[in-house]
């Protein structure tokens, strides 16, 4: 049984910046309410705007954790979306913030970028040039002439030593496909993840899509599993591994980087320390984007956009006078961890604290 689990690498904060519902894809299994084609583009002043937000929050935040390493990125900016470099003004934007976070006095903030892939090699060398890290998503549905694209892309990125990460979209229906994508990817020597359909609660095909015991094999597999499956199991059944590609340690002894079991209802969590969220299109602010956990063991947002200097000033006040409140995972039927599953968490307040003062250098700021 588990009951705590501490993250051992890549402890950064990672902000996750949805720029918008744009995207050139329509995948079956994205939900209709995280792509169209038909959305407003935010406004360039507005993500200028919002983007120093983001770094002052950061900032501050990062100031009261621990740090082995001092050269290390202590916080990581990631845009989604959509599909973020459908924006228009997306390369100004970037460049923007590229000069922003040299302002401030704590860590260098690394850019990083989630996208399908589908883009001209002018973006490409945009992207090489402008960006610390890309984690790029490989969906099996789409067109011969894309995926071909895509690839192309990758190996472009990854040939100039851009750091990058595929996501491979397994697709029950394109398994064979994703499995000789992986393999392709290994012989380059390119980091992948083989990521299951229907993760996430909002997924279309969340109940629907599962996978049949001989596909669930080669997952066990390549996850080190020791679990024989008996019969056609939804993504939600086998688990997870962590989309950071991240290495957890379960029970203070056990190291992972997949979860089986990703329900954590009543559970304290550090979630807020090691995640932010961004959504443009609902001008929302969040702890996590898939989790939304609060502080009143509630889920939804901590605020609007327009509400940034609220929430700042909310956070130093907490964190001056030593009142800063630790996350309860919410108690509600469809809670449970997706992306941020690695933060480290327990099932034992006393528990949670010990793990917690491996990663916050005064552990007297919290009112727990």
């Amino acid at each position: 049984m588990i009951d705590c689990i501490n993250l051992l690498e890549d402890q950064k904060l990672v902000v996750t910046w949805d720029l918008g519902r744009r995207c050139n894809y329509d995948c079956s299994y994205c939900p209709p309410n995280r792509h169209d084609k038909v959305s407003p583009y935010a406004e360039l002043s507005k993500l200028k705007k919002t983007a120093k937000f983001v770094l002052d929050y950061c900032n501050t935040l990062v100031s009261y954790k621990k740090s082995n390493n001092k050269d290390h990125q202590l916080i990581s900016i990631s845009f989604t979306g959509g599909e973020p470099t459908v924006h228009p003004d997306f390369l100004k934007f970037v460049h923007f913030i590229g000069e922003e976070r040299k302002k401030f006095t704590g860590e260098y903030a690394g850019l990083s970028l989630t996208t399908n892939g589908q883009f001209s090699t002018i973006m490409a060398k945009n992207i090489v040039n402008n960006f610390d890290f890309a984690t790029i998503s490989y969906h099996a549905e789409a067109l011969p002439t894309q995926k071909k694209k895509v690839l192309e892309n990758i190996e472009f990125m990854h040939s100039k030593g851009f750091e990058l990460k595929v996501n491979v979209m397994f697709h029950a229906e394109y398994f064979d496909e994703c499995v000789t994508v992986c393999d392709n990817l290994k012989k380059l020597n390119i980091k992948f993840i083989p990521r299951l359909i229907g993760e996430h609660e909002d997924s279309k095909d969340s109940d629907a899509h599962k996978y049949t015991p001989k596909q669930q094999e080669w997952v066990n597999e390549y996850w080190g599993l020791k679990v024989k499956p008996k019969k056609d199991k939804k993504a939600r059944e086998i688990g997870r591994p962590c989309c950071g590609d991240r290495t957890m340690e379960i029970n203070g002894n056990k190291k992972t980087k997949f979860l089986q079991h990703t329900k954590f209802s009543g559970w304290f969590c550090s979630v807020n320390w090691f995640f932010l969220h961004i959504d443009e299109n609902t001008e929302e602010i969040y702890h996590h984007q898939t989790c939304q956990a609060r502080f009143d063991e509630t889920r939804g947002a901590i605020g609007k956009i327009s509400e940034t200097d609220l929430i700042l000033s909310n956070l130093k006040n907490n964190l001056k006078n030593k009142t800063m409140p630790i996350i309860v995972c919410p108690l509600e039927p469809d809670a449970h961890c997706g992306c941020g599953m690695c933060t480290p968490k327990s099932i034992d307040g006393y528990q949670f604290k010990k793990i917690l003062s491996n990663h916050i250098e005064d552990m007297s700021i919290f009112s727990m």
